[in-house]
């Protein structure tokens, strides 16, 4: 959106005004007497999405109506996969019940089938519950998440690779 702050009304009288001193309460100029809390943007360096198709001009369809568009537009860089990259220019048209990302917010696209794993994505594949339950357990103790991070993430030369690891561990039945 490009502006400098967003005035916030459901934080006054919380207890994050006491915590974040990024948070400020101003008078609100356009009713007198009445306070608002203001916060700076959010403006991540690198937002990545998962599409369902996308162009190679960076046009992309997400699953649903998201916020992509909002997310995208506050971060420096996007980064879009996709279940398949057309050749064919995508418009708004092609998503009528999705979310149409434009090229202009977008920095690079990638195929990547199944690259919302262990995640689902819309209506084309539901969750890995178990591959879930692998991760959380791991993050729950350093010395595990590490090894799952050198299995699946660090271990896996690209994105097949990653797969044939995930279909492995299912096959083991780990």
């Amino acid at each position: 959106m490009g502006v400098p702050f967003v005035a916030v009304r459901g934080l006054l009288g919380s207890d994050l005004l006491t915590y974040r001193p990024d948070l400020l309460v101003q008078d609100n100029p356009f009713t007198p007497g009445e306070q608002v809390v203001v916060a700076q943007p959010v403006r991540p360096d690198i937002a990545v999405f998962h599409a369902l198709q996308a162009d190679r001009w960076g046009n992309a369809i997400t699953p649903g109506p998201r916020d992509d568009v909002m997310l995208a537009r506050a971060a420096r860089r996007v980064i879009v996969t996709a279940e398949t990259v057309v050749d064919t220019r995508l418009s708004p048209a092609d998503a009528p019940h999705d979310t149409f990302l434009p090229a202009i917010d977008v920095d690079v696209v990638a195929e990547a089938p199944l690259g919302a794993h262990p995640c689902g994505l819309g209506r084309l594949y539901e969750h890995d519950p178990d591959h879930c339950r692998t991760y959380l357990a791991a993050a729950a103790h350093p010395h595990e998440f590490r090894a799952y991070l050198d299995r699946y993430v660090f271990g896996a030369a690209d994105h097949a690779a990653y797969l044939s690891r995930v279909d492995d561990t299912r096959r083991a039945g780990v």
